[in-house]
């Protein structure tokens, strides 16, 4: 059972109704910064899905809780041990508070204990544009720092991703001179934030929700991938940006723009290359996209979830907005672990065949 809804969750009596009514379910809840449902894309109501598999897939429900930015690498160890060995392992959703986590820490050890046929997909959990707090909860009302893992096991269950953006770059590139975990303090030389806002212009007064209009592209390496990556907040006092991974001294990084219509088609894309072959049959889309895609969307939001659910095919389409989002990259690898994106729409795909 997927729930998503606002940060300041329903209460306990809630979750206590919905254990009595299917009392085996695992039921996960995660905060977002809008909710996906029936082709719309609401912030106050909760969105429940319910999965039921009947060809022996299992499910395996694990819960990490002291979730900071200093402990990602060690909780993505200890994660990759009590599932990384489980017989049939076919796929990990993913799901953690989008605020003190240092996503790509945790992926780079996760990665290390998981088979490369196996995928890992989610996202982290959020409060909108206001990047104060996010929940994420398992059988219980949700809580700050936590960290929930679903392990999808058997011969049968069917799971297709793709995570796709649609963003443009501009400016010069910058490199970066002074770093820590998940910050950046220089570019350049200079104190981080303020190139940042010479840039944003007059979109600097909005900080730190205005960076979700522009992230950052970042080569770690001349002939490494870009990753992107959104702010996730600022400090004043000294310069620094803040974001859910980390962005080594050497990186060299440029900002991105994008329009409605080239978000609009990488949602579509996503959807494509997550989808089944063949026959969907009764399935189930998740949607996980960035808050910073809602921010350029605007009202034309619930045009992103109409692509995912025209071209995935899927009976059922549910989902919400994210600090960010987890999946493998979709450059056309058969076999990729998953990595941390920002800025992208990330559609998972399950079903059994």
């Amino acid at each position: 059972m997927l729930s998503f809804g606002p940060v300041d969750a329903p209460d306990p009596a809630w979750f206590d109704t919905l254990a009595a009514h299917c009392p085996a379910a695992q039921h996960v809840y995660v905060s977002g910064g809008g909710q996906i449902v029936d082709g719309l894309v609401q912030d106050a109501p909760t969105v429940v899905a319910f999965l039921t598999f009947e060809r022996g897939t299992t499910v395996h429900p694990v819960v990490l809780d002291g979730v900071s930015i200093e402990t990602s690498a060690a909780l993505g160890h200890e994660l990759g041990a009590r599932l990384g060995t489980m017989a049939q392992l076919r796929h990990i959703l993913l799901f953690a508070e989008g605020i003190t986590f240092n996503a790509a820490a945790f992926l780079e050890t996760l990665n290390t204990h998981i088979a490369a046929d196996v995928r890992i997909s989610g996202g982290l959990a959020s409060n909108g544009t206001a990047l104060t707090r996010s929940v994420v909860g398992l059988n219980a009302p949700p809580m700050e720092r936590r960290l929930v893992a679903i392990g999808l096991a058997g011969d049968h269950v069917d799971i297709g991703t793709g995570s796709v953006g649609g963003w443009d770059l501009f400016g010069p590139e910058r490199v970066v001179s002074s770093a820590g975990i998940a910050a950046v303090h220089e570019l350049d030389g200079e104190r981080a934030l303020d190139v940042y806002k010479r840039y944003l212009g007059d979109f600097a007064k909005e900080l730190p929700g205005a960076a979700l209009l522009f992230p950052l592209a970042v080569r770690t390496a001349p002939d490494a991938p870009i990753a992107v990556r959104t702010i996730l907040g600022i400090d004043e006092a000294t310069g620094t940006l803040k974001f859910a991974g980390d962005i080594p001294v050497g990186s060299r990084v440029r900002l991105m723009r994008t329009t409605s219509n080239k978000l609009l088609d990488g949602a579509a894309r996503a959807a494509e290359i997550a989808k089944h072959d063949g026959d969907q049959g009764d399935s189930l889309a998740l949607c996980i996209s960035c808050i910073g895609r809602r921010a350029v969307l605007r009202t034309r939001v619930d045009e992103e979830i109409d692509e995912v659910a025209r071209e995935s095919g899927s009976s059922i389409v549910v989902g919400f907005y994210s600090n960010g989002e987890i999946a493998p990259p979709s450059d056309g690898r058969e076999f990729a672990h998953a990595v941390l994106h920002n800025q992208t729409m990330t559609v998972t795909t399950i079903r059994e065949r």
